[in-house]
C-alpha cells in the first residue's frame, strides 16, 4: 500500500503544486466571470425599420450610397418593394437587418456557441465562438462569414463575406465590402444592447454606428408560435413592422 504522506509534495513541489492550483483558479473565475449571461427571450424596446447613427449625425454616404438609397426611397414611396428581397420574396433579412425583426427572439448560450432564435420565420443566427473571421467563408451569403469572442463581460462579433447588393435595414444598401463589428452587452438585468460598427467603403465615406436596445421579455413567449412570411403573403396578412 502507497502511504498517503508520499502523494503530498514538499518543499519546491508544493510550491510549484499550489501555484498551479491557483493559477487554474484564477483562470476559471476570470473566464466565469467574462462570459455575460445573455440567454433568454428578448425584443426590441422601440420597434423600428430603420438603422440611425448613433452620433446623431447623417449617415455618411459616399455618392453611390446616396444615390442607391435615394431610389429605394423613392420607389418604396411608390409602392414599389422590387428592390427589396425581404418584402416581396420573403428571403432571409441578413445582417444587421434580422436585428430589427420586432418581434421575440431566443438567445442561448454556452462555451462554444451563442445561437440566436427569431420568431420570425424561424430564422437561426449562429455565432462561433471558437473560430477565425471568415473561416470556411469561400462562398459569400447573406448573413454573412462571423465569429465572436468575450471582451470582459461583452460579446464582440465580427462579420465579413457578405453578398453584394442587400439592404442593411429596409432602406440601406451595401456591397461585397461590407464589414460588421457587433458589441452586446448587458446593461442591466433586463436590458441588452446591440452596438453595431457598420464598415463599406463603397457606400459610405468611414465607419458609422447604430445601437440596438431590447428588453427582457417572458419566457411564456417560448415556444415561439409559428409566424411565416410566406403564410402572411397567401393569406393577406401584413409582414410585421
Amino acid at each position: 500500500m502507497i502511504a498517503i504522506k508520499s502523494l503530498i509534495p514538499t518543499g519546491r513541489g508544493l510550491v510549484h503544486a499550489w501555484a498551479a492550483i491557483m493559477l487554474a483558479g484564477a483562470m476559471f473565475a476570470s473566464g466565469s466571470a467574462a462570459a455575460a449571461d445573455l440567454a433568454g427571450v428578448w425584443r426590441l424596446a422601440s420597434p423600428q425599420v430603420a438603422l440611425k447613427p448613433a452620433d446623431g449625425q447623417a449617415i455618411p454616404f459616399t455618392a453611390e450610397g446616396r444615390r442607391l438609397y435615394e431610389e429605394n426611397r423613392k420607389a418604396a414611396a411608390s409602392g414599389d418593394f422590387s428592390f427589396d428581397l425581404t418584402e416581396t420574396r420573403c428571403s432571409s433579412p441578413g445582417l444587421p437587418r434580422v436585428m430589427l425583426t420586432p418581434t421575440a427572439m431566443k438567445v442561448f448560450q454556452d462555451t462554444r456557441m451563442v445561437s440566436i432564435l427569431f420568431q420570425w420565420n424561424h430564422l437561426m443566427r449562429q455565432i462561433d465562438l471558437q473560430s477565425s473571421v471568415g473561416q470556411d467563408s469561400d462562398t459569400p451569403t447573406i448573413m454573412g462569414a462571423g465569429a465572436g469572442h468575450w471582451n470582459g463581460d461583452t460579446l464582440v462579433v465580427e462579420s465579413t463575406n457578405f453578398l453584394p447588393q442587400k439592404l442593411l435595414d429596409n432602406l440601406i444598401p451595401s456591397s461585397e465590402d461590407l464589414a460588421l463589428t457587433e458589441t452586446l452587452r448587458l446593461r442591466g438585468k433586463n436590458t441588452l444592447e446591440d452596438r453595431i460598427k457598420i464598415t463599406d467603403p463603397q457606400m459610405f465615406t468611414r465607419p458609422w454606428t447604430a445601437v440596438l436596445v431590447y428588453t427582457r421579455a417572458s419566457d411564456d413567449l417560448f415556444p415561439f408560435k409559428e409566424d411565416i412570411c410566406l403564410d402572411r403573403i397567401k393569406t393577406g396578412l401584413p409582414l410585421p413592422r
